[in-house]
C-alpha cells in the first residue's frame, strides 16, 4: 500500500506557483506617481544659483580690476603731494649755471638731481655778458606753467644773479628760464636763456 502511494504522488504533475515579485531598485512602476524633489533640486533653482555664482564672479573681477587700478591712482597721487608740497631743507648747494646769451640751448644748459630730503639751492647765474644793470628773471615749467617771476634783479660784484630757492619747490620735469634786461626806460629785452631739467 505504501509502494502505491508513492507511485501515485511520483505521477501528480507539478504545478507553478505565481508569485508577485518586487520589483528592482530603480524601476519605477507606470502606475506609481514620481517622487517630489526639494526645492533645491529643482532645475529652476539650479539655473538661478549658477547665474548668482557667474555675476559674483564677474563682480569680483570687476572689483579686483577697480582696485587694482584705485592703487595704481594713489601711488601717482601720493608721490605729485610729496613732490607738490613745501618742505623745510636740510643743507645748502650752490648750482652755477651760464645762461646762453642767443636762444635756447638744444640740450639742457643743467641737469639736476632731484633731493630728497630737500635742499636750500643757491643758483647763480653770470651775466658777465651782458650790459643791462638789472634783470628780470622768469621760470616757466614745461607742460605746466609760470612758476615765478623776479624782477629789478641786480647782479652782484661777480656779475652773478644770484638766486635762492628751496629744491621742494621743484618737481621733477624740465624748466625754462628767461632773463630779460631793463633799459634806461624801463622796457625789457630779452638776455639769456637757460634750460634746466630737475629729475
Amino acid at each position: 500500500m505504501s509502494k502505491k502511494r508513492k507511485s501515485q504522488r511520483l505521477r501528480k504533475p507539478a504545478v507553478q506557483a505565481e508569485l508577485d515579485l518586487t520589483p528592482p531598485p530603480g524601476f519605477a512602476s507606470a502606475e506609481a506617481p514620481e517622487p517630489e524633489l526639494s526645492w533645491w533640486q529643482k532645475p529652476a533653482t539650479v539655473i538661478a544659483l549658477a547665474a548668482a555664482v557667474a555675476v559674483l564672479l564677474v563682480v569680483a573681477i570687476v572689483s579686483q580690476v577697480s582696485a587694482h587700478r584705485d592703487r595704481k591712482l594713489a601711488a601717482v597721487l601720493e608721490n605729485e603731494v610729496k613732490t607738490l608740497t613745501l618742505r623745510a631743507s636740510t643743507q645748502d648747494r650752490a648750482l652755477r649755471i651760464p645762461p646762453n646769451p642767443r636762444s635756447w640751448s638744444a640740450s639742457p644748459d643743467a641737469t639736476v638731481h632731484w633731493p630728497d630730503p630737500p635742499e636750500l639751492l643757491d643758483i647763480y647765474l653770470p651775466v658777465a655778458y651782458s650790459e643791462f644793470k638789472s634783470f628780470a628773471l622768469t621760470v616757466d615749467k614745461v607742460d605746466a606753467g609760470r612758476v615765478l617771476v623776479v624782477q629789478r634783479l641786480v647782479p652782484d660784484s661777480n656779475r652773478d644773479l644770484r638766486l635762492s630757492l628751496n629744491s621742494s619747490a621743484f618737481g621733477p620735469g624740465e624748466y625754462r628760464i628767461r632773463l630779460q634786461g631793463y633799459t634806461w626806460r624801463g622796457e625789457r629785452i630779452d638776455d639769456g636763456w637757460v634750460r634746466l631739467v630737475v629729475q
